[in-house]
């Protein structure tokens, strides 16, 4: 198990292992791993702010389509109710 998981774990950072191991240049893989490390981040990071604010937006959109029941209703009655 533990060979398991340190094979995964060099064939996605390790340059030696990865599929970055086919560029030449030591410099132009450690941009692109620089690069992919910044992409995850802010991945994690949106996905992490996402999963602590769910409840909130949950919340609010009820709270919208409740405001838009209660007027949808409002002007149905108006339009059954007789003008005298």
């Amino acid at each position: 198990m533990r060979q398991f998981i340190k094979d995964n774990y060099n064939g996605v950072m390790d340059a030696k292992y990865n599929p970055l191991r086919h560029i030449p240049n030591q410099d132009t893989r450690n941009v692109i791993m620089l690069a992919l490390m910044c992409m995850w981040c802010v991945i994690f990071s949106v996905w992490a702010g996402a999963m602590i604010l769910l409840p909130a937006s949950i919340f609010f959109h009820a709270l919208l389509l409740f405001g838009l029941l209660v007027t949808v209703g409002t002007f149905e009655l108006a339009k059954k109710q007789k003008v005298k």
